[in-house]
This record gives structure tokens, sequence and C-alpha cells, in this order.
């Protein structure tokens, strides 16, 4: 563990968060949901990028195409 600084209204803001939008957890759990958050976010907007760059989605999906095709390797129904 360790301590950190932050305004009060900071710390305050992200409590009311904590106790209205995520059901009373702690201040901990609200800062992992919202780096969680965030990273999706950062991961969408990676694919967006990604999707309008024709040529690039087009060599992704190639890519993927190429991965589903050996998914089915014969291990027997084996999950």
């Amino acid at each position: 563990m360790t301590t950190i600084k932050v305004q009060a209204e900071v710390r305050d803001e992200l409590a009311r968060l904590a106790a209205d939008d995520l059901g009373g957890v702690t201040l901990n759990a609200a800062l992992e949901h919202l780096l969680t958050e965030h990273r999706k976010a950062q991961i969408l907007a990676a694919y967006a990028r990604l999707e309008a760059d024709q040529a690039a989605w087009a060599d992704y999906q190639n890519e993927l195409d190429e991965w589903d095709a050996v998914a089915g390797d014969g291990l027997g129904g084996e999950a």
C-alpha cells in the first residue's frame, strides 16, 4: 500500500462516484474501475484507427482469417 496526495475535491468526487455509481466500493476499487475503463477506451480507439485505414483493416481481417483456419487443431473437442 502507498499514499497519494490528491486535492480534497478530487477525493470527494471519487468518493461520490464510488458510492453513487459503483455501489459503495472502496476508493481503491473505484480507481481500479476507472483505470480499466480507460484501458478499454484506449483499445476501442485503437481499433477505430485501424478500421479507418482500409488497407490495415483488410490486413488485420486476413490475419484473423488465417488464425481461424488453424483453430480446429484436431484435439478432439478439448477446450
